[in-house]
This record gives C-alpha cells, structure tokens and sequence, in this order.
C-alpha cells in the first residue's frame, strides 16, 4: 500500500478535526485564565500606555474571567451550530473564521505583546505551541481537502483582521457586563 494512503488513514477526518477547534482554544483560554488577572494587575499602567488608542479600559480579575468565559463558551457554541455544514457553506466559513482571529490572536496581541514588552504575556505559550500549529494544520487539510481555496483563506484573514477589535470590545465589555453580578 502506498505511504501516503497509509498516512492517510491514521488522520482525524476533516469533521473531527473541526471539533478540535473549541478544545484547542479552551486549552489557550485555560492558560489566560491561570496568569492573565494577576499579571494584567500588575502591568496595567504598561498595558494601557501600549493600547494603539488611548482610552481608560479597567480591568478586574471577575472580568477578564468571564471574558475568557465568554470566549470559550461561544466557540464552543459556533462549532456545534457550524459543524454539518456543507463543503464550502457558510456555516463552515463562519468557523473558519473563527479559527482566522484565533490565528491572528497568536500575533496580536501575544507574540507582539511579549516582544513589546519583553516578557512573557498571559497566553503566548499556548498561542505559539499550539494554536499556531493547529491553525496552519487546519487551514492547509481545508485547502488540500477543498473546503476552503486559498484565496477565499486569505479573504478570510482580512476578515479577521476587520473583525478582531470590535470582537476584542465585545469580550471585554461581555466580561465587565457579568462582572456587575459577583
């Protein structure tokens, strides 16, 4: 038998690889959840000064909780809604957009933040190590797989980038809303 059908058949099929999508996140969000209230305290007045816009967010450790809540749980709800969708369906690139900012979330803020910074920011280990690999692994099985061609990947990212900082406020403003209630 050849290789590459050998190979072949040891892969997640594209469905199963999907639904690694909320995992993979949640594993990120977990990472977020252990270090970013202590650190976001104690750099607030670093962070603030690299905001590409001067406004006074505040921050509270309920906050930033129930933002990353906010961020698991709507991934989480995404795949389970998108995840029969037909080859290149809507429902399908409504995931793969999400999968897009998670992919763009590893540059900005996480390795951008670290470098800026130069230290370690909440997230960045499993941005690099995991949501990095996963996310090209995704994007090339879509593409090899034609669920995605690689101009509409590309028209995606732009999407992502359009869409990242108003998804950004939300989560932040989502968090603070539910913070109101502790």
């Amino acid at each position: 038998m050849n290789n590459s059908l050998r190979d072949a058949d040891r892969l997640p099929t594209f469905k199963q690889l999907l639904w690694l999508i909320p995992i993979v996140l949640t594993l990120h969000n977990i990472e977020e959840a252990l270090t970013m209230p202590r650190w976001v305290m104690a750099n607030l007045p670093l962070i603030k000064e690299n905001l590409p816009i001067a406004i006074d967010l505040q921050f509270t450790p309920a906050q930033l909780l129930f933002s990353l809540l906010i961020a698991t749980v709507v991934p989480v709800v995404v795949t389970i809604v998108c995840i029969n969708g037909e080859r290149r369906s809507a429902k399908l690139y409504l995931l793969f957009l999400l999968q897009a900012i998670v992919l763009l979330n590893v540059f900005i803020p996480h390795v951008a933040a670290s470098i800026r910074m130069k230290q370690y920011n909440p997230g960045v280990v499993t941005a690099v190590c995991v949501n990095l690999p996963f996310s090209l692994y995704l994007f090339r099985r879509a593409v090899l797989e034609r669920y995605l061609a690689s101009r509409e990947f590309a028209l995606l990212f732009i999407l992502a980038i359009v869409v990242y900082g108003p998804v950004a406020w939300m989560l932040h403003f989502g968090g603070e809303w539910l913070a109101r209630f502790v």
